[in-house]
């Protein structure tokens, strides 16, 4: 049953090293050597950064030609391993309705369905909404981001 075990582990290693090969030819070209630990860290840095980016421009966007209503919780969710997001619903200026889940996890506010917050969103796509008013959070929520995208970049550079 061992011998099964190992051979098992072997094949799947030997399938991850091929995956890895194309990215690694690539750091080749430009001068890098990096061994497949480095280049595994490097892919999944460059995945969480991309995902960094993209809040961070929905983030600017708002910044630049955001728009503030007002409001409501409409629901929780309870999401699988993450803390409780809130389910918000606004009206832009013309009165359609938009919902949206928070990236931020529930306070004492946002925990109770029917409760009045204020929501920044972008006029031109109202689907790009965010909590207004919580500036801590977003800092912390961004500052997760950064240190995910981080602590696989700097493996980069420890693992040999």
């Amino acid at each position: 049953m061992q011998q099964i075990w190992n051979n098992f582990w072997m094949n799947v290693s030997a399938l991850f090293e091929a995956a890895l090969m194309p990215f690694q030819a690539a750091a080749r070209l430009v001068g890098l050597n990096p061994s497949i630990p480095q280049t595994y860290f490097f892919l999944v840095a460059a995945l969480f950064a991309s995902w960094l980016l993209v809040q961070l421009y929905g983030d600017f966007v708002l910044l630049r030609r955001g728009r503030r209503t007002a409001g409501t919780v409409v629901g929780i969710d309870p999401g699988d391993e993450s803390p409780n997001r809130p389910i918000i619903r606004f009206k832009d200026v013309s009165g359609r309705e938009f919902t949206f889940t928070s990236v931020l996890s529930c306070n004492d506010t946002t925990r109770r369905i029917g409760a009045q917050i204020e929501v920044d969103y972008d006029p031109a796509k109202p689907s790009r909404a965010r909590e207004a008013g919580r500036p801590v959070a977003e800092l912390l929520y961004l500052a997760l981001l950064t240190f995910i995208t981080g602590l696989p970049l700097a493996a980069v550079f420890v693992v040999r």
